[in-house]
């Protein structure tokens, strides 16, 4: 720090003093009210000056001024006026009723149809846009459905890109081909279905129908699922065991349970060891009915799980043997033969009657290959 005199020389280890503050500023001063000067005569107060250069006035009574209420109007010690005092040029008051007299109109209500259903309000042109298009789209349905033979519903799918004319037109002939198949031929309705779509021959819809109205159960259900269903005691005919009594207590698709009479615990069998299985009360009729073929018996074939040694009589065949209600004859793998008239069959057996009306189920993998023709010439 240096003065006119030199600089200022202080001690070492000195920290400089801070400079001294300013003096506190004074208040800026009120801002001062404008100065009213009296109007010329002649000349109408404006604004917020409307009110107070009204002039004052004495009453009769007591000579008191009596100041002009600016909000209703009115002088002192009178009741309000209806009429709003007129708005100087300056300043705009709001007034209701003196724009609009009388009770406010109601709105219209919207115009309707014959039937009572709302109209929708008219655009510019005229008419809705929404209305022309649905009344085209309709024109345009109507006319397709005319032309190509189709039900209107099909004819808006078309239109809206839903489907193809092609398409409709195919449904429509699956359609009539099934109602001919159900009600011409009498195939079964399910299969009349599959026909129509091409996944099944007609002359093997009308076979299957007559095999399932010659069965009491559905055609892929054999004789020990049957068994099971029905809770009945029934006798099975083993390879290798002969017959044996009891029920069946769970049937799968390969094996079953089986709990025999005087069993404790139900035994597991292979549905490809049983040859027959009947009632309880026919077991007696079968026994009789069967017998032995020799030959087939020095053979001395068991059951086999193997698809290719298998045989099965054709549908065709069995029919005929059916309709002609011959005694057909079953040869087993292991010599056993069963004689009956073929009533019915599925498709893993065939239901015989045996003499006296007993029945007996037998099944088709335990066949041998000389039952291909059931002892008879085809």
């Amino acid at each position: 720090m240096t003065t006119e005199r030199g600089p200022v020389l202080r001690k070492r280890g000195n920290a400089p003093s801070p400079p001294p503050e300013p003096p506190p500023e004074a208040p800026p001063p009120a801002p001062r009210a404008p100065e009213r000067r009296p109007l010329p005569r002649g000349v109408a107060p404006t604004g917020r000056d409307a009110g107070a250069a009204e002039p004052r006035a004495r009453t009769p009574e007591g000579g008191q001024a009596m100041r002009r209420d600016v909000r209703t109007g009115s002088r002192g010690g009178e009741a309000p006026k209806d009429t709003p005092r007129p708005a100087s040029p300056g300043r705009r008051l709001y007034d209701p009723k003196a724009e609009r007299g009388g009770a406010p109109a109601a709105p219209a209500a919207p115009a309707r149809d014959a039937k009572g259903a709302k109209k929708p309000f008219a655009t510019g042109a005229g008419r809705p846009l929404v209305k022309d298009e649905k009344s085209e789209l309709k024109a345009q349905a109507q006319k397709l459905a005319k032309d190509k033979g189709v039900p209107l519903v099909h004819a808006y799918r078309i239109l809206k890109g839903q489907t193809t004319l092609n398409d409709v037109l195919k449904g429509m002939m699956r359609k009539e081909r099934f109602e001919q198949l159900v009600a011409r031929e009498g195939v079964d309705r399910e299969l009349a279905g599959q026909v129509a779509s091409g996944h099944l021959p007609k002359q093997r819809a009308v076979l299957l129908t007559r095999m399932r109205t010659l069965r009491k159960q559905k055609l892929h259900i054999d004789g020990i699922k049957a068994a099971e269903v029905e809770k009945k005691r029934v006798g099975l005919d083993i390879f290798g065991r002969g017959w044996v009594l009891g029920r069946v207590r769970a049937a799968r698709p390969y094996d079953f349970d089986f709990l025999a009479d005087g069993a404790d615990k139900a035994e597991k069998l292979f549905k490809h060891e049983v040859k027959a299985v009947c009632y309880a009360e026919d077991l007696d009729a079968a026994k009789r009915a069967s017998s032995q073929d020799e030959v087939v018996t020095a053979l001395a074939l068991a059951s086999t799980e193997d698809r290719g040694e298998r045989v099965r009589p054709t549908d065709d065949a069995m029919l005929l043997f059916i309709d002609d209600q011959r005694i057909v004859r079953f040869t087993m793998r292991d010599g056993e033969q069963l004689l009956g008239r073929l009533r019915s069959f599925g498709r893993w057996d065939a239901e015989l009657v045996l003499d006296g009306g007993e029945t007996i189920t037998v099944f088709f993998h335990g066949l041998h290959a000389t039952s291909v023709n059931l002892g008879h010439q085809v």
